[in-house]
């Protein structure tokens, strides 16, 4: 039922600098669902608790409690509590319960809506299925010598045989699929083989979305029906992972045991610029440090917490995403974009399937205006179109993300990367002005600046920064052989990272920008000079 195995493609890539049983596994559902997607090595160590690189060791920041973790546990324990059959009374016993813990203000808004809304939840659900008692979190099985098969979340059970295991949300529940995934077979299976397993007559495994109440029945059967179920859906991906042995850096690198010694990310120490450690492994892109300027709590909110968020996007980053999408669409033909690629919204050639007419509207002149400088030609090798690039800083710590616009190899045979910005603020007068008003700029220059060469080895390389407003385009460039562009990147990066490297607290600043905040509604600091709305989609 679990695969032990331990391919020999796998240890020759891992043991040389990792110590500890590999045949000791401890699955979740969230493995089997998520790590058969991501880089196989990080999937295979991620189940195999017992293998660490002597080498390095990931830090984590315990100076805010675990979200989810804390939600559950005050929802759970006053299940039978009479004050929370009313209203007030529920707010006080949250209170009681919240009050000695360090949450970010912005954190506790949530969790007390949360908790408000798991036992909205439960109510409802209690009606359907009368007698379901909290047993236990987390319910373990060992169906192998060395084998843990487990699934984070409560279980709850009755008298009458029905087990019933639940998936938390911090959003609203998704649309229910089609057939079980591989995170409610897991659940399934798991609640199935929970001893004691005798008399069970019924398997439910439910989701709950905590921003809203809302719930849904993923699974409903017998344990001959979770075990079958397992079988044809989770297995395959569960052994996927077990066996996994290549790399592929990504988004879940920032969570990997071994990132600081991967081979399969990029050497970049000092790219950050910092002397010490940070307050814990974090990763960072230069979006990241850009969100940290405007607002630390809202960095902190949507990057690290991810609490549901509004619909609500400013519109030049809105305006931004759509031309960036149209060109990466029209530069993967390897072709020139022409005014033809622009024409009228409805013209099948110019890329607007997935464009309302009133955003093509406003993306259009821009376009028009890239038309111009486009820098793909016939005699242009395309590399990468916003591909991400994942490195390590040693000295900070820290996973760093980069995702140029475009890498490509350009006539005189020199690796270009290239950076688009549109904008509706004046354009820059000179190379300077540029680097001083997009950060992207000193970011990527300072890539080289930390031992970057990319995937083409070339005697020279430059930065390219197009500029494009409504009624003008410009690319600003830099020779990346200049030490003093290197120079005044890295301190640039240095200066800018400082703060969000060292801060462990994360509070707001508002301003201005609360208006196009996605989770103002969460922050009791967030100005309101329009109705914000604490419920958010």
């Amino acid at each position: 039922m679990l695969d032990g195995g331990w391919s020999p493609v796998c240890a020759h890539a891992v043991r040389p600098n990792l110590v500890g049983r590999t045949n000791v596994l401890k699955i979740s559902a969230t493995d089997v669902q998520e790590r058969s997607k991501t880089c196989a090595m990080g999937g295979a160590l991620k189940v195999r608790p017992d293998v660490k690189s002597p080498d390095w060791q990931r830090r984590w920041d315990d100076s805010h409690p675990f979200l989810l973790g804390t939600i559950r546990e005050v929802a759970c324990a006053i299940h039978n509590d009479p004050r929370v059959d009313t209203w007030h009374g529920l707010q006080e016993v949250i209170k009681e319960r919240l009050d000695p813990l360090p949450l970010h203000p912005a954190i506790r808004r949530y969790v007390e809506h949360a908790i408000a809304g798991y036992l909205e939840a439960h109510d409802a659900l209690s009606s359907d299925t009368p007698g379901l008692q909290f047993r236990c979190f987390d319910p373990k099985v060992f169906p192998e010598p060395g084998g843990t098969l487990w699934v984070w979340g409560p279980l709850y059970e009755d008298t009458a045989g029905v087990r019933e295991v639940r998936k938390m949300r911090l959003g609203t529940v998704r649309d229910k699929p089609p057939t079980p995934d591989p995170w409610t077979a897991v659940a399934a299976h798991v609640a199935g083989l929970l001893r004691p397993a005798q008399k069970i007559s019924r398997i439910r495994v439910v989701e709950i979305g905590l921003n809203d109440s809302s719930f849904q029945v993923l699974f409903d059967g017998s344990t001959e029906d979770a075990r079958s179920t397992f079988t044809s859906i989770a297995l395959p991906d569960l052994k996927k992972i077990t066996g996994g042995h290549t790399f592929h850096p990504g988004s879940f690198c920032k969570d990997c045991k071994i990132a600081g010694c991967c081979g399969a990310l990029e050497r970049l120490d000092g790219f950050l610029g910092q002397s010490t450690l940070g307050f814990a492994t974090r990763s960072v892109s230069a979006r990241d440090i850009e969100l940290y300027e405007t607002c630390p709590a809202q960095w902190f909110i949507t990057r690290s917490q991810h609490l549901p968020r509004q619909n609500s996007t400013s519109p030049a980053s809105q305006r931004g995403r759509l031309v960036h999408d149209w060109m990466a669409r029209a530069h993967s033909r390897s072709v020139q974009c022409t005014a033809q690629d622009i024409g009228e919204f409805d013209d099948p050639n110019s890329f607007t399937s997935s464009i309302s007419r009133d955003d093509y509207a406003e993306i259009q002149p821009f376009l028009a205006q890239h038309v111009e400088i486009c820098p793909v030609r016939d005699e242009v090798n395309i590399i990468s179109i916003e591909s991400p690039l994942y490195g390590y800083d040693a000295s900070a710590d820290v996973v760093v993300a980069s995702a140029p616009d475009m890498i490509f190899v350009d006539a005189d045979k020199s690796l270009v990367i290239r950076e688009t910005k549109t904008t509706r603020r004046e354009m820059p007068q000179d190379n300077a002005e540029a680097f001083d008003q997009f950060f992207a700029a000193a970011w990527l220059l300072n890539l080289f600046a930390s031992g970057y060469r990319g995937p083409y080895q070339s005697s020279s390389a430059r930065l390219q920064l197009e500029v494009i407003t409504a009624d003008a385009s410009r690319v600003f460039e830099w020779d990346l052989k200049d030490a003093g562009v290197l120079r005044m990147a890295q301190k640039e990066v240095r200066q800018r990272a400082k703060p969000w490297h060292r801060d462990a607290t994360w509070a707001a600043t508002p301003g201005g920008h609360c208006t196009w905040c996605p989770v103002k509604g969460w922050c009791p600091e967030a100005e309101s000079n329009d109705e914000i709305s604490t419920v958010m989609e």
